[in-house]
């Protein structure tokens, strides 16, 4: 009898969630495939993460542009759809961050990244100055320095074995973004202990990976009794931790400077030789000192996003270029007539600027591999947009990997065209690489120099040559590959 009754108010549950689903999923006039009780349409989508892109893909073929699924409870709006990317990016009333945002809170907390309404407006306003070009230009001989020790470490490697770059590019990115806008060297290549930063990195960002893709995983309640949680608490001790310390290193030097204002720096000084931590350590939000846990969640926010989404940028433009001999050469020959016959110099603030034909390899490889492929915005009132009615609550997904690849806004998209970017897009927004509107990447100018100054100087030592062995894309935060990005190097001279 017991388990019959159990039986029943089981059918009845499923019952009372289907209905809900179904009822939920007709209140969009969005296309999309029939929700099942309680899971939603989240079966759909459980695959390897290398499959995972092509996943969503299949389902834009399938259902249009933009399709409508759920995840258990919650309706996701996924769009590979320029026109309405543009809607979303640039709408003020749309900068909120959903579910798969408040999973990174346990290593990010409230940063600029994760952060909304207010406190993010206020954070944004309040760092912005940090990437102004006078003070990039001082990051140059930083970036300069730290490149010829990664050139010093290719050209052990460069006798034609393959290499994987990401972890030899990581930890450049990771000395660049550490002594320059944070102040404090660690010197990451130069210590292969550092590399635990990096690894740690990898292995919170293919944990949430799978928790936003598998959602079952998502709750605390059912992930904290999983062996991932051990394997979070373990990296997240160890990026805290080497947050902690940089932070600690800045905030001495500071003391034994006798600097404690902000008030206290001068125009070629503190603020602008190391503006970001400073701003953190010394300067006010609404009239208040920054707290120690807030300094430290964005510390770890840019430490994050200043190291791996650069590193996912040069190791894709390497391999773009692998393929491609005769852009290299023409990226080369662009060099020279910068360079003259001093070949070795580093280059001016100034010469960064004319690396034009750069920045359209560049550009078009960033297109194709996209660093952040995928972004995520809350709807927190049902609304219309473009036409699409949206019910308060839902998570709107813009697939950027999709939305740059589509054959409607570039001709042949699967080919590499740098020459795309020389004319106007057809919609600026098919481009999203650094995002677009209020919530666009705010160290954009920061990653354009640091790229151009590791690119320009490979091109300058090395041929590169390719692999057999395309990489196996992988969503993981940024755009990852489970098998690397493997090109092989030759010395030019």
């Amino acid at each position: 009898m017991i388990l019959f009754l159990v039986s029943v108010i089981f059918v009845l549950v499923l019952l009372v969630s289907w209905i809900r689903l179904v009822r939920e999923s007709r209140r969009f006039n969005i296309n999309g495939p029939m929700p099942l009780p309680i899971i939603g349409n989240a079966h759909m989508f459980v695959s390897k993460s290398t499959e995972f892109l092509n996943l969503l893909a299949h389902y834009a073929d399938k259902y249009g542009k933009v399709y409508r699924v759920h995840f258990l409870s919650i309706p996701n709006v996924i769009v590979c759809d320029a026109k309405f990317a543009q809607e979303i990016v640039t709408g003020h009333e749309y900068i909120s961050k959903g579910g798969p945002y408040k999973l990174l809170s346990s290593w990010l907390g409230k940063g600029l990244l994760t952060a909304t309404g207010q406190r993010w407006k206020s954070h944004r306003k309040f760092l912005t100055p940090a990437f102004h070009f006078t003070i990039l230009q001082n990051f140059l001989p930083v970036f300069c320095k730290n490149q010829r020790v990664l050139t010093e470490k290719l050209r052990e490697l460069a006798d034609g074995r393959p290499i994987d770059m990401f972890p030899i590019v990581a930890l450049a990115a990771l000395d660049n973004v550490t002594e320059s806008i944070m102040g404090s060297s660690v010197d990451a290549q130069g210590h292969e202990s550092e590399s635990a930063y990096v690894k740690s990195i990898e292995e919170m960002s293919s944990i949430l990976a799978m928790r936003i893709q598998i959602p079952i995983f998502g709750p605390n309640a059912i992930f904290n009794l999983t062996p991932y949680k051990i394997s979070q608490v373990k990296a997240l001790k160890v990026l805290h931790g080497h947050t902690r310390k940089v932070i600690e290193a800045r905030r001495q030097e500071l003391k034994k400077a006798n600097i404690t204002s902000l008030d206290a720096s001068t125009d070629v000084g503190i603020r602008n030789k190391h503006a970001f931590l400073d701003l953190l350590l010394l300067g006010e939000i609404d009239g208040k000192k920054i707290d120690d846990e807030s300094v430290r969640e964005e510390v770890d926010t840019f430490m994050f996003e200043g190291h791996d989404t650069t590193t996912s940028g040069i190791s894709y433009v390497l391999y773009c270029l692998s393929k491609r001999r005769h852009i290299q050469e023409k990226i080369y020959e662009e060099l020279q007539t910068i360079f003259g016959d001093d070949m070795e110099r580093d280059p001016t603030y100034q010469e960064l600027s004319q690396m034009k034909y750069l920045e359209l390899v560049i550009k078009e490889s960033m297109r194709l591999y996209p660093p952040v492929p995928i972004i995520e915005r809350c709807i927190t009132k049902d609304c219309e947009i473009g036409g699409l009615k949206l019910v308060k609550g839902t998570s709107v997904i813009l697939n950027i990997y999709q939305i740059q690849r589509q054959p409607d806004m570039f001709e042949d998209p699967l080919e590499f065209r740098p020459g795309r970017f020389e004319e106007s897009l057809k919609n600026p927004f098919s481009f999203l690489a650094f995002s677009a509107g209020p919530r666009n990447c705010i160290g954009q100018k920061f990653a354009m120099m640091e790229l151009k100054i590791t690119i320009s100087e490979i091109v300058k030592h090395f041929h590169i040559l390719p692999v057999d062995e395309p990489p196996q894309l992988s969503a993981d935060l940024i755009l990852r590959s489970k098998n690397g990005v493997k090109v092989r190097l030759m010395p030019r001279k």
